[in-house]
C-alpha cells in the first residue's frame, strides 16, 4: 500500500471498521520512510476514534 492509498483508505474511518487492521498491516510490511509516514496515518486514526467500539479497534490493532 503506497502512501496515498493509505491516505485515502485513513479517510475512510470511523465509516470503515476495517481501516485500523488494514493500516496495522500496511505498517508491518513496510519500512523506512515510508513506515514512519503510515504510524503518523495511524495516530490519526487513533484520534478520530471516538466511541468505545471504535478505540477498542484502534487500541486492537494500532496500540499494541
Amino acid at each position: 500500500m503506497n502512501l496515498d492509498d493509505a491516505l485515502a483508505l485513513t479517510q475512510r474511518f470511523p465509516e470503515d471498521k476495517t481501516v485500523p487492521e488494514k493500516l496495522a498491516e500496511a505498517i508491518k510490511k513496510s519500512s523506512g520512510y515510508e513506515k514512519k509516514m503510515l504510524i503518523k496515518l495511524g495516530e490519526g486514526v487513533i484520534l478520530d476514534a471516538t466511541t468505545k467500539e471504535e478505540r477498542k479497534l484502534v487500541q486492537k490493532f494500532l496500540m499494541s
